[in-house]
């Protein structure tokens, strides 16, 4: 587990409390159909490489989070996020219902039951290979029916930082000349990652402590959630033990 991934579950963890659900390969086989957990799920071709085996993993993981949430309801965070606080009245402010709360694939929530869900669902069911971002064409799907329909405005993870922060300019994570108070222009609660770009430029595996001895500006988000070293050292050694 890419160190950064680990300090964000436990800024999830910290953030979230009993209301943060980790997803684990041993808790899988209980929360969601077999037929999700038993098909071999495989992207269209990809103008980028992965490494072996990842891109079935991700391919699987898109699915996963739609049919965790058809029928458990709730919130689905990707794993390379970053909670600030705890975002929730942010971005349902009325609750949630039975419509889907969208931001994107990494970022979405409804009631149990939701009929956009379960029709991109038996669609990735029914075909052999699905595009990047896009299972089981839940985009068109968004668009389709606008009122089924509860948008998640992009500014719930915009920092303020200009140029806009997104997976074109996620390079500025690395830097280590730019002040966290620079960066977090806007008072967010949410931050994305990009770890798909983060995985295919590290130039070295680390571990926790080393990360967070980088001086990058995304090391040092973390110490300004919580200025405690230590604090990241033992919830992330927990978590990765918990994960197994």
């Amino acid at each position: 587990m890419p160190p950064w991934i680990a300090l964000a579950l436990v800024s999830m963890q910290r953030a979230l409390g009993d209301n943060f659900t980790l997803l684990t390969p041993g808790s899988l086989e209980h929360c969601i159909d077999a037929s999700i957990l038993g098909k071999n799920w495989r992207f269209e071709p990809l103008t980028f490489s992965m490494d072996k085996g990842i891109e079935a993993i991700v391919a699987r993981s898109d699915f996963i989070r739609m049919a965790y949430v058809h029928r458990h309801g709730g919130a689905w965070i990707d794993a390379d996020s970053i909670l600030l606080r705890d975002p929730t009245s942010l971005l349902f402010p009325t609750g949630l219902d039975e419509r889907l709360h969208w931001h994107s694939e990494c970022l979405f929530a409804s009631l149990p039951g939701n009929a956009d869900l379960a029709e991109a669902l038996a669609t990735g069911l029914a075909v052999e290979t699905h595009a990047w971002g896009n299972p089981g064409g839940i985009k068109e799907l968004v668009a389709r029916s606008p009122h089924q329909l509860v948008p998640i405005s992009p500014s719930v993870c915009d920092p303020g930082y200009r140029p806009v922060y997104n997976f074109d300019s996620c390079a500025v994570m690395r830097r280590t000349d730019i002040a966290v108070s620079d960066f977090l222009l806007h008072d967010v609660s949410l931050l994305k990652l990009y770890n798909t770009w983060f995985k295919r430029t590290v130039t070295r595996d680390e571990t926790v402590a080393e990360f967070l001895d980088e001086g990058t500006l995304l090391s040092r988000i973390f110490l300004h959630i919580q200025p405690d070293r230590g604090y990241w050292l033992g919830e992330s050694e927990r978590l990765i033990q918990h994960c197994g």
